[in-house]
């Protein structure tokens, strides 16, 4: 329950946070040794390494779109810190802001890719534990297979918009209630945005 303190519309911004990272981050692939490597199909991977620079709520969170945050036990095995589901909801990783235009190639720090999980048990914590095969990544490797972000970091579209529509059954009009619900889901909406893009974009909720 995070804490004992769950966010309004928490379930909304794990729906909607994800739909539209889905704008940019999805299919996409790396290569390496000239050998083209899904990083998931339309979500990364859950052997991905995913980890938010700019958490949601939780100190520790995997990206919107899938994926995980792994420590590696250097032994072969990886601790799963945080799984590859969206609900609560989280942000987004290096690679989604890389995508959105958000930061620079050089922003984003080596990652890797877990091929062939295989469970293993579990932690003192809880978390569970995998043997994989580690494949070490760069965003090198998703600029060789998927060409350049365009427009760049430095051109990219940093303001946004989304419309919401209230639908209701034919010749009924919508209540007070659900337009109040819906003006909360919008303004928790514009909070969510500017927290996990960093600040470096803004949503605005119009109509």
């Amino acid at each position: 329950n995070l804490y004992g303190k769950i966010p309004p519309y928490m379930y909304a911004m794990s729906q909607i946070g994800h739909e539209m990272d889905h704008r940019w981050a999805a299919f996409s692939y790396a290569k390496v040794n000239g050998k083209m490597i899904s990083l998931g199909d339309p979500h990364w991977d859950a052997g991905l390494q995913a980890r938010d620079p700019f958490p949601y709520v939780r100190p520790i969170e995997a990206s919107a779109m899938g994926g995980g945050v792994w420590q590696d036990n250097h032994d072969g095995t990886f601790t799963q810190l945080d799984d590859n589901y969206y609900v609560p909801a989280t942000g987004y990783s290096y690679l989604d802001l890389y995508l959105m235009g958000l930061i620079s190639p050089a922003e984003v720090p080596d990652f890797f890719l877990l091929q062939n999980l295989k469970y293993a048990g579990r932690d003192d914590n809880g978390h569970a534990i995998f043997k994989a095969d580690r494949l070490p990544l760069t965003i090198q490797n998703v600029i060789a297979a998927d060409g350049p972000r365009e427009p760049d970091v430095d051109h990219s579209q940093r303001q946004f918009n989304t419309g919401m529509v209230i639908m209701v059954q034919h010749g009924m009009k919508p209540s007070q209630r659900l337009i109040d619900e819906t003006n909360g889901i919008r303004e928790q909406w514009m909070r969510y945005f500017s927290i996990v893009t960093g600040r470096r974009a803004t949503m605005t909720a119009n109509p």
